[in-house]
């Protein structure tokens, strides 16, 4: 970058770069050991607070503004401060055993300030990521609050509250998103995990602050530091578990939290009772504060206890169930809606359905390692597109799942990007408008020589459905596909490839080449595509070409579908998608990636191939893409994208794809 451009960029953001130059002079000059009140003695840790200040001031002013962020990082930390000082002083003159302990203690923190610029920054973020930044800020300052109970806590307790207040009320969106995409954002599974890592944490941080004097340290005085440790991570780790969804998450926690509660009626209320140790002293502040705080500790972990196991029903995700009579429900939504060129592949056998419960629309899908992945875009009109996408996404939370809307076209992408999900290209889909389509010009070269060449040859193409063929044709068709499947030196893809199976469908069509002798040489799949209840197209599936099909004889059978769709007055034909094939949407690293990937995979399965292929036929390209919440759900998505797509992939098969690449290059 220029420094000229440099410096234009550093002079938009001039908050930014002041509090980022003081955070280093800090550093530098290791005048950051007491900056952290906490962890007074670690000073890591007041460096991380600084380095926090730094990165929230940049998030807040691009969101908000210079002058707003200003604003906003003075006021709310200094009103926090002044609100904790007034409640410490006013607690510690009743008597009040936790502000007297939080006399005299620093009240500011950069800590303080960072959580009162994330919280304002929160407001201008998409609703996904406002939700979880909030959820996960709220979750660490009340943690803070309730275990370790600091003066300094308090006060990023309150500031934390005016930073998300100010930035509410500051925020003013040109538009702001459809309500009916953003119910059902926090859901009990939020809150219960929120819980159990708050639990957990807290009851670790009880080990690592100094004097923690929160409501909620009493944990520790009735557990041994290993026992607490033990507590602690055991609870992080049920809450891991409760967030995919699993039973033993709910088991674990209540065990748990069973045991955590016994031990607490133990050390506090039992051996007191039976050693005689209860005495009434009155009711005297410091009395029932103690009580009413060895009653709350009791009751926290019992009452988290009791919601775990009411919820357990909405905890533990539901079972993958395959599509069964709801296919028909599908089918008649797909015929009825706006679901694609891709939409009647959610159909094939494997694929769940999940249909909206007020009937507006459906989706298809596979779970694979808890993750749900669509099979393209949502069955329904164009209008309920967002609110299905909405209860969908609604529903994989509440199983567990993490959704991924997979092989998507554009009006998705839109729907979820302005919620700020991540999109990632996956594809291209080649749409040939059949309206205008014909053999003529230098382009279509190929196509007139391949179809020339089976008038000439006596073959011809024969439009019919697999239940309508005779059984010699059938177990030719058979012979073509299962040939070329053994010829791969992978197993065959899936999921949004289909094969022989997916040919057994009345409403998929076959366009078979058919030689002069009566042998079927070459088959081809069309997947019919419907737009508000009429028939619009048809989208190419299973391509396969015999041992003695003629060149050129895929060539043939495409154009003459075309020409076919075109004089029954349809209006596209799609080439169906080219996986992992990069278009202009996508980023020059992610790019990179698809290509690499799909040089990876040339050998065996021909992508590139295959995209030079549907050039011959002029179509034009629409992205595909693929949207998960937050790019942190990637690796996860791409391991279940790989399962889905290849179920049986063994190492061996990888030393095949190694082989593979050997022939390649020494040919």
């Amino acid at each position: 970058m220029a420094p000229q451009a440099l410096l234009g960029r550093l002079r938009r953001f001039p908050v930014s770069v002041a509090v980022t130059v003081a955070a280093a002079v800090l550093v530098v000059t290791a005048r950051m050991a007491h900056a952290e009140p906490d962890f007074p003695h670690h000073p890591p840790v007041a460096c991380l607070a600084l380095v926090a200040v730094a990165l929230t001031t940049v998030l807040a002013e691009r969101s908000l503004g210079s002058l707003r962020t200003l604003v906003i990082g003075v006021l709310a930390p200094t009103l926090g401060v002044l609100g904790a000082l007034l409640t410490v002083t006013i607690g510690s003159a009743l008597g009040e055993a936790h502000a007297e302990f939080a006399v005299g203690q620093p009240l500011l923190a950069p800590s303080v300030v960072a959580a009162a610029l994330l919280g304002a920054a929160s407001a201008a973020m998409p609703t996904q990521h406002r939700w979880r930044t909030r959820a996960a800020l709220w979750t660490v300052v009340l943690t803070l609050v309730l275990f370790a109970g600091h003066g300094s806590d308090l006060a990023r307790a309150l500031a934390t509250l005016l930073g998300t207040a100010a930035g509410a009320a500051v925020v003013r969106r040109a538009s702001r998103p459809d309500p009916r995409t953003t119910r059902d954002t926090v859901g009990a599974r939020t809150w219960v995990v929120a819980t159990l890592i708050a639990l957990g944490a807290g009851t670790l941080v009880t080990l690592v602050v100094p004097d923690p004097d929160g409501v909620l340290s009493i944990f520790s005085d009735a557990m041994s530091d290993r026992a607490v440790v033990v507590v602690g991570l055991l609870l992080l780790a049920a809450a891991w578990l409760v967030q995919r969804g699993r039973r033993a998450g709910i088991v674990l926690a209540a065990g748990v939290l069973v045991t955590l509660t016994a031990v607490l009626a133990d050390v506090f209320l039992i051996e007191p009772m039976t050693d005689d140790a209860v005495r009434w002293q009155g009711l005297g502040l410091d009395a029932v504060e103690w009580q009413v705080t060895l009653l709350g500790a009791w009751l926290v972990p019992a009452v988290v206890l009791l919601v775990v196991i009411a919820l357990r029903g909405t905890l533990v995700r539901g079972r993958f169930l395959a599509a069964g009579s709801c296919r028909d429900d599908l089918v008649g939504m797909l015929r009825d809606g706006d679901a694609g060129t891709l939409g009647h592949m959610g159909t094939w056998r494997g694929n769940a359905i999940w249909t909206h419960p007020g009937g507006l629309g459906a989706v298809a899908y596979r779970v694979r390692g808890e993750v749900a992945l669509t099979v393209s875009d949502p069955a329904c009109a164009a209008a309920d597109r967002a609110e299905v996408v909405a209860a969908f996404t609604a529903f994989c939370g509440r199983n567990g799942w993490v959704p991924a809307f997979t092989s998507v076209h554009e009006p998705v992408r839109a729907i979820l990007a302005a919620e700020g999900w991540t999109a990632l290209p996956v594809g291209v889909e080649s749409v040939l408008d059949v309206r205008s389509f014909d053999l003529r010009g230098k382009k279509r070269q190929d196509l007139r020589t391949a179809s020339n060449r089976a008038d000439r040859e006596g073959v011809r193409d024969e439009w019919t459905t697999f239940g309508a063929l005779g059984d010699d044709h059938r177990a030719e068709v058979e012979a073509i596909c299962t040939r070329w499947a053994a010829d791969r030196r992978l197993p065959e893809m899936g999921f949004t490839l289909g094969g022989f199976r997916e040919l057994d469908d009345p409403d998929v069509r076959l366009l078979l080449a058919v030689a002069a002798d009566g042998h079927v040489t070459a088959v081809t799949s069309w997947l019919p595509v419907y737009e508000h209840g009429a028939l619009t197209g048809y989208t190419l599936d299973v391509m396969r070409r015999g041992e003695d099909g003629m060149p050129g004889v895929i060539e043939f059978l495409i154009a003459r579908a075309a020409l076919r769709a075109r004089d029954a007055g349809l209006t596209t034909i799609s080439l169906s998608g080219t996986p992992l094939a990069a278009h202009a949407g996508a980023g020059a690293l992610v790019a990179r990636g698809s290509l690499l990937v799909a040089r990876v995979l040339e050998p065996v399965y021909g992508f590139r191939s295959l995209q030079r292929f549907k050039e011959k036929f002029g179509a034009r390209h629409e992205p595909l893409w693929i949207v998960v919440p937050t790019p942190l759900h990637v690796p996860r998505v791409a391991r279940a994208l790989a399962s889905a797509y290849v179920p049986g992939l063994r190492p061996k098969h990888l030393w095949a794809l190694r082989q593979a690449h050997r022939a390649a290059v020494r040919s």
